[in-house]
């Protein structure tokens, strides 16, 4: 799964099925932690260092407002339960942590 933020700084969910790899992609124009936030926002908590955010596990089952099929969010639960483990989840906050890569 790709949370690919464009040129316009808009995200676009990208790669959705695939649930063995997670991250956050920007241009390089869009790679600061003020733009990149200001691209999450209400998606995502960026980093200081902007090398990684906290994704709302609510935001990707809902993106854009509308709930992903059944066993999309089975596949995603399995994927959250999956990187517990490697403390890459904030039960807490319903974060899942994603590294933020610039291309």
């Amino acid at each position: 799964m790709i949370i690919q933020i464009n040129a316009a700084g808009e995200p676009e969910f990208v790669d959705r099925d695939n649930f063995k790899a997670f991250k956050i992609t920007a241009p390089a124009a869009q790679g600061s932690a003020q733009a990149l936030a200001a691209a999450l926002a209400g998606i995502a908590t960026v980093a200081a260092d902007a090398q990684t955010a906290w994704v709302s596990q609510d935001a990707l089952r809902r993106w854009g407002g509308q709930a992903q099929p059944v066993e999309w969010i089975t596949a995603f639960d399995r994927m959250i339960d999956s990187v517990k483990r490697f403390g890459w989840i904030d039960e807490a906050a319903g974060t899942v942590r994603g590294h933020i890569e610039i291309v």
